[in-house]
């Protein structure tokens, strides 16, 4: 699978979150804040005419991250424009 058009194919690794159980009341009006603004990525592949070839992991913008599902199978694109940070660079 290759992307076009600037766009980069991602992993999202799943990441195991720790649960602990408190209890306490809150306001009817208040809503947690569920998803960060930004998301690491394992970069698979690159469109061609990005400007340059990326690999590895990376921050992406998390509301940015498209999915598409494939032949029941999800894959996860985002554009070159909202890669934010490269690790190991």
């Amino acid at each position: 699978m290759k992307p076009v058009n600037r766009n980069l194919l991602v992993e999202i690794p799943v990441e195991e979150k720790e649960e602990v159980a408190t209890t306490f009341i809150l306001p009817t009006s208040f809503k947690p804040q569920e998803v960060e603004r930004y998301t690491k990525v394992n970069i698979v592949a690159c469109a061609d005419d990005c400007k340059q070839r990326y690999s590895g992991e990376a921050y992406v913008e998390t509301s940015m991250i498209e999915d598409i599902s494939i032949e029941g199978e999800m894959h996860h694109i985002v554009s070159e424009n909202y890669l934010v940070l490269l690790l190991g660079a």
